[in-house]
């Protein structure tokens, strides 16, 4: 009897807890359907154009965050494609001006480069031309086209070579590029679905916004490929004279030469015989005074030995 009344009391045990189990669970999916509808309520109860700005921010997240990844992941694999900017500035002196002007524009473009641009200035027959180039030069040739002019008909008396890299710069230009690039068709796709005018206008703001900076990225990477390709040389030419004088011109500086040495003599001579008048006439009291000293002196010794002989 006893046992039978411990295993009615186990039997009604476990159905309780079975009941509490399947409450608890009652509970959680009530609450869990009550927060889908409170969400569902909330998203009802926003407007189209909340519900379409959301969407078009949430896809500029992902996009940009994606193509941020890619951009990082394509600088590490093009690493050995580098973009450097090269320039170098050439102080040149030359003997034969017209010549070596030639010579570098002529050389240029053989080297499918070009002129940027180019100033000369003379300021008479007897001074020193001057002469001011920029060229643009592949950059897989800028060291063979300095080592062209190094060893052409000028002396360099300065020169400076400087290499800027920019490939992390370039990179993360060209990623930006990408994320704006796919933000601009989602918008283009939304503004084919979009039905209101207020939505259409939303839309039309924020590609505009995006074809904007899409531009500015353009300008950006075409400067920085532009730089990278072409390498930029500044080069100062100044002419040196060296004059050869004629028969003619020696033989007219040998008298000339002459004339001014017979005049420079007479200027001594002159110089001298100014000095010793001036000295006799200027010290003539005290050369007088001396003569007379001296001539008694003279007369006195003169007389003494007259005696003695006596």
């Amino acid at each position: 009897m006893n046992k039978v009344v411990y295993v009615l009391m186990l039997i009604v045990f476990l159905s309780a807890c079975s009941n509490n189990a399947e409450d608890n669970n009652y509970e959680s999916a009530d609450t869990d359907s009550a927060a889908s509808e409170e969400s569902a309520s909330q998203s009802s109860g926003m407007s189209a154009d909340e519900q379409l700005e959301n969407k078009v921010d949430m896809e500029k997240t992902e996009e940009a965050t994606s193509e941020d990844n890619e951009g990082n992941e394509e600088s590490l694999n093009n690493v050995e494609d580098r973009k450097i900017i090269y320039n170098a500035n050439l102080h040149l002196e030359t003997e034969t001006f017209d010549k070596t002007v030639d010579f570098l524009e002529t050389e240029t473009v053989n080297y499918d480069g070009y002129v940027v641009n180019s100033n000369y200035a003379n300021h008479g027959e007897e001074a020193e031309r001057f002469a001011t180039l920029t060229v643009r030069i592949p950059a897989d040739r800028f060291q063979d086209y300095i080592a062209l002019v190094e060893n052409g008909d000028v002396k360099v008396s300065d020169k400076s070579v400087s290499g800027e890299d920019v490939t992390e710069q370039y990179v993360d230009l060209t990623s930006r590029l990408k994320s704006q690039e796919v933000v601009e068709e989602r918008l283009l796709s939304f503004m084919e679905e979009a039905e209101k005018t207020e939505d259409l206008l939303k839309i039309s703001d924020d590609l505009a916004a995006v074809q904007e900076e899409i531009e500015q990225l353009t300008g950006k990477i075409n400067y920085l490929e532009n730089q990278s390709d072409y390498a930029t040389i500044n080069m100062e030419l100044t002419e040196r004279r060296v004059d050869m004088p004629s028969v003619q011109d020696e033989s007219l500086s040998t008298w000339e030469k002459t004339k001014d040495q017979f005049l420079k003599s007479i200027q001594v001579i002159l110089s001298i015989a100014s000095g010793l008048f001036v000295f006799l006439i200027g010290n003539a009291p005290i050369i007088i005074l001396f003569l007379i000293i001296g001539l008694v002196i003279f007369f006195v010794i003169r007389k003494n030995v007259k005696k003695q002989k006596e």
